[in-house]
């Protein structure tokens, strides 16, 4: 979809101020869903004007996550810390890179405070919804970006992941959603947890993830993670070898576990042979990751500790374990994830993939809290299977594999080895081929004039 609209703008046959409008319509029409929380139509308008109709995303509608920097606009992260912050200087590198394949800039999408938990409310905008079921949550921290492209109210929406929000969204929304090899999108501006996040891509199909990932990967000034653009395999290439694993937590919903399995026979049944594992991880894993995670926003809040009385519950909790984060232990942690990696680097060997449920639990309100039970099994931290791939940096994409008892959709977990990425977009491209999936929820339709 993406490739077609920005080629029908760089022929001529699209204006890019019609695609701005419509979006616009579509925006105004899908209140309910609170996913855009400020739109610069004016400024957007002005933009497509005077379009020069070129590049690779020519004169298409973006919306921005409210965690990544526009210039000329305040990004208040979802906080009331930031509400009156002084405009943005600088673009995000991802930002920046959409605009100069041609994409406009036409608003933001509503994020957690800080992109902090897996669904997206906060004290500044309220609950982002599902528009598979509006009682329920798009997930989080892309929640506001995902809804969006669900409903088709635009063709592009930025998304990022330090521990599940690309992949967790997309799932709960029916999009595709690919958090890269870690470095492989380089930052500009150092994120808050500075060695899981990364700039991501959701979209309704592999096609139109490849054409935005094809524009957004590359290294960037500064980024001490960042990889050669040509140090990543992107291009979909159909793994050899695809392991199977029930869960990285302690248990899984039942429903989701049925959709899991139809999904592995599904790709049995279409010459895919998938073997059985045990998972390389566990509750130490996510564990370890939410300590050196949690010390890292409390770090980068320190200087406004005497505002810290006006931050959403989930944060001050977070803040409040953070700051008991012991040096040791923050460097403890650091130094497990090197075995944790080496026992996914030992399945991932060449050619290998491997696939879980995106999530665990089956979907949960608009408003939160997060699940703490999935199957048979009371967990706090049982929700998701992603942040294990934030801390070893493997490449994933989740993919629908079917809906939940409240309707909504859940997706299917594809990791693969470290700079192939291409391999878990590659049986990706496979599921939608043999498992098509609906481009939007119902009631909703593709984003196009």
């Amino acid at each position: 979809m993406l490739a077609e609209l920005a080629a029908r703008v760089r022929s001529g046959a699209i204006d890019p101020v019609d695609l701005v409008n419509e979006s616009l319509r579509r925006i105004e029409s899908a209140k309910e869903l609170n996913a855009v929380v400020a739109l610069y139509a004016e400024e957007a308008l002005e933009t497509a004007r005077n379009h020069s109709r070129e590049g690779a995303l020519a004169g298409l509608p973006l919306l921005v996550k409210d965690m990544a920097r526009v210039k000329g606009h305040v990004t208040t992260s979802g906080s009331r810390l930031y509400v009156d912050a002084a405009p943005d200087e600088t673009d995000d590198t991802v930002v920046q890179r959409l605009r100069a394949a041609g994409a406009i800039v036409i608003g933001r999408t509503n994020s957690p405070e800080f992109g902090a938990t897996a669904y997206t409310s906060n004290a500044i905008y309220g609950a982002t919804r599902n528009p598979w079921n509006t009682a329920q949550s798009p997930g989080g921290s892309s929640g506001g970006s995902a809804a969006a492209l669900a409903a088709g109210l635009t063709p592009l929406a930025t998304t990022s992941d330090g521990g599940g929000s690309v992949r967790g969204p997309a799932a709960a929304v029916g999009l595709v959603g690919y958090k890269p090899t870690m470095g492989a999108i380089g930052r500009n501006i150092l994120p808050r947890w500075i060695e899981f996040s990364t700039q991501g891509t959701t979209g309704a199909t592999v096609a139109d993830v490849l054409t935005e990932a094809s524009v957004t990967i590359g290294e960037a000034r500064g980024d001490f993670l960042a990889v050669p653009r040509d140090g990543v395999h992107f291009a979909p290439v159909m793994p050899t070898r695809v392991l199977a694993c029930r869960t990285f937590r302690s248990d899984v919903d039942p429903e989701i576990e049925e959709n899991f399995e139809n999904t592995l026979m599904t790709l049995e049944r279409s010459g895919v042979q998938v073997e059985r594992i045990d998972s390389p991880s566990n509750n130490e894993t996510i564990w370890n990751w939410f300590v050196i995670s949690t010390a890292e926003l409390t770090q980068s809040l320190r200087h406004e500790e005497h505002r810290w009385d006006q931050l959403t519950d989930y944060v001050q909790a977070q803040l409040k374990f953070g700051s008991t984060v012991t040096v040791d232990q923050y460097i403890a942690a650091q130094r497990k994830r090197h075995d944790v990696s080496a026992r996914f680097d030992d399945l991932l060997t060449a050619g290998t993939v491997i696939v879980t449920p995106t999530a665990n639990a089956r979907s949960w309100p608009a408003e939160g809290p997060l699940p703490t039970r999935a199957g048979t099994t009371d967990d706090p931290m049982i929700t998701l299977n992603t942040p294990d791939n934030n801390y070893t940096g493997h490449p994933a994409v989740s993919v629908p594999m079917g809906l939940d008892d409240h309707g909504v959709p859940c997706g299917m977990q594809v990791v693969a080895p470290r700079f192939q990425d291409g391999l878990a977009l590659g049986l990706a491209a496979h599921l939608e081929k043999i498992q098509p999936w609906s481009l939007t929820a119902p009631g909703y339709t593709p984003f196009s004039l």
